[in-house]
């Protein structure tokens, strides 16, 4: 679990680096196929939290009222 200055994003993009430079080592066929499962895994999370960099891809803004 992460602290108060670890974001769940951060969380997922080094759990990310750690799988992928994992799969750069030799591995057996089970253990391989169980860090690409994850790594597949951790890169949907990512895909599901939001940017901060973009705040846009947070969702769709609602448009002001402007009568």
């Amino acid at each position: 679990m992460g602290d108060e200055f670890t974001t769940p994003r951060e969380i997922a993009e080094l759990n990310i680096e750690h799988f992928s430079r994992l799969l750069q080592t030799p591995l057996d066929d089970q253990t391989r196929q169980t860090v690409e499962r994850l790594l597949a895994e951790e890169k949907a999370r990512l895909a599901g939290l939001p940017d901060p960099k973009h705040p846009a891809a947070e969702g769709p803004s609602i448009p002001a009222d402007k009568s």
